[in-house]
């Protein structure tokens, strides 16, 4: 599978895996219906179920009607991932295995803390996005010692050039990743 890559922050390369690992967290885009257009998320895969992937938790902020007007909301949900059509690609970002299994890291006040730490603002201001959220929640992060990133901007762009690739493969093989 070519959309799973590894980002090693204190070089700031990106270089392709094979597969997910146990006690990791990485970054995913997935297909929102424009080519330039993605959900950006945080993935944490669940090492119980085959393959390593296939689901996992997702931490992210969603757009959704709340009394008639549209918000943003911080969420994690339990999804299927690795095999998900709509994922465009996927960025190791860290080894997080040193804040406990997988049952602790996705109700951890540790993390979650940190991902409630980037200001979701009230009402639907029109600046604000999925990406948006997802880098200022890499800067606390890294603030927080549990990624390296050196530069947040470099990291977006090479996500970003990973996630055209990757739709340019899909288009160029008629619906099929390849």
């Amino acid at each position: 599978m070519t959309r799973i890559w590894e980002y090693v922050g204190s070089s700031e390369t990106i270089q392709p895996l094979s597969q997910l690992e146990a006690g990791h967290l990485y970054a995913v885009l997935t297909y929102r219906g424009e080519l330039a257009s993605w959900n950006w998320a945080f993935f944490i895969p669940d090492p119980s179920v085959p393959p390593i992937g296939a689901f996992g938790t997702v931490f992210h902020v969603v757009h959704e009607t709340e009394e008639l007007k549209m918000v943003w909301k911080f969420t994690r949900e339990r999804k299927e991932v690795l095999t998900s059509p709509l994922v465009v690609t996927m960025v190791r970002l860290a080894d997080v295995s040193f804040m406990g299994q997988y049952q602790d890291l996705i109700v951890s006040e540790d993390l979650i803390g940190m991902f409630n730490q980037v200001k979701v603002p009230a009402g639907d201001p029109l600046e604000f996005s999925s990406r948006a959220w997802f880098l200022d929640a890499i800067t606390i992060l890294n603030e927080c010692g549990v990624l390296t990133c050196d530069d947040v901007w470099n990291l977006e762009r090479e996500i970003r050039r990973l996630g055209f690739t990757a739709m340019d493969k899909y288009l160029q093989n008629k619906g099929m990743y390849g």
